[in-house]
């Protein structure tokens, strides 16, 4: 068939601006060696030779055959004795995903593209693999949250100087400004931190601590979000979540007053972290879950923005949790 040149009219992710057009074509009342003859001066530029498909003399498609007929069938036989007629076509408009999918699902190697009734192109085997490849990526980036829709550019390296910039400064400007709040805070503590210096000892295993749980509830989230949606029972949901994240807080916590206990002999300052840590990290965990669901009703990514600001709260609040319980507690 001749080139076609009107491909650019179809939607971005169209079977029409996938397919190929030169491909093999024969005519209804064409022999094999007839067909033979031809296709052996025109090999030189065809796209693809998996099938030959057959028009009539409006130009409608009306079968197609494998090239392996070309060698099995005597070369007296009339095209139409060998051509298959259930016909497997799609439309130019058809989205590229589900051409792939008919292609999977019928198990051919090239998908026709028909338009009223006219062969136009060929979506050819190695464009279908390229196309399940890239939705693959895509499931992926969507299993974590992460969607087309919200990614200005494809390559890091692609954005400009002054655009990496200015989406990252203000967030760690807002942790900044709360680890400085955090400090004169802790200043005010001076009394109490020379007296069980120890306090001093265990922060940052709690800010460590706090952050991974934070990190995981997040991770789970967004990917429920992404794989769940609108059926994901929230309440129910956040209860749970909150509830495993209390027992694992409620572990380390034994776990560091046992140690107290044990290494520094000072069992109440030992109950008083503790205590501070199971506040914090559960504080932690309600912080990161609602971050993220904040963002996700907000139509934002949770995936790019939940983790900075809910990192900022969790660090910040961590901290003043611990040493407000420590010093009420301690005076």
């Amino acid at each position: 068939m001749q080139p076609y040149f009107g491909v650019e009219k179809y939607p971005h992710n169209s079977a029409g601006r996938r397919m190929i057009t030169n491909v093999p074509v024969a005519r209804v009342g064409e022999t094999i060696h007839e067909i033979t003859a031809r296709l052996s001066k025109e090999s030189t530029d065809l796209e693809t030779i998996d099938y030959i498909y057959v028009v009539d003399r409006r130009e409608k498609l009306v079968g197609v055959f494998s090239v392996k007929h070309l060698f099995s069938s005597p070369k007296k036989t009339r095209i139409e004795r060998v051509m298959k007629r259930n016909l497997i076509t799609v439309s130019p408009e058809m989205d590229q995903e589900k051409v792939s999918d008919i292609a999977l699902r019928y198990k051919i190697k090239d998908v026709p593209v028909v338009e009223t009734g006219k062969l136009v192109g060929v979506v050819p085997n190695h464009k279908i693999m390229s196309i399940l490849n890239r939705s693959l990526q895509e499931d992926i980036l969507h299993f974590a949250g992460i969607h087309r829709s919200h990614l200005e550019f494809e390559n890091t390296l692609e954005v400009p100087f002054y655009k990496s910039i200015e989406s990252r400064l203000p967030w760690l400007l807002v942790g900044l400004l709360g680890i400085m709040a955090t400090a004169v805070f802790i200043n005010s503590l001076e009394k109490t931190l020379e007296r069980h210096l120890i306090l001093v000892f265990f922060l940052p295993t709690i800010v460590y601590m706090s952050d991974a749980i934070g990190t995981q509830l997040q991770t789970l989230l967004v990917r429920d979000i992404a794989i769940l949606g609108k059926n994901l029972k929230v309440g129910r949901y956040f209860l749970r979540q909150i509830a495993v994240s209390t027992a694992i807080s409620l572990i380390s916590a034994v776990m560091v007053f046992a140690a107290v206990s044990i290494f520094w002999a000072q069992q109440f300052v030992g109950f008083v972290i503790a205590v501070s840590m199971l506040a914090s990290f559960t504080f932690s965990a309600f912080t990161s879950l609602a971050v993220v669901y904040m963002l996700y009703k907000m139509g934002a990514d949770p995936a790019i923005g939940s983790g900075p600001i809910a990192t900022v709260v969790s660090d910040v609040m961590t901290i003043l949790i611990y040493f407000a319980v420590a010093a009420a507690m301690l005076g």
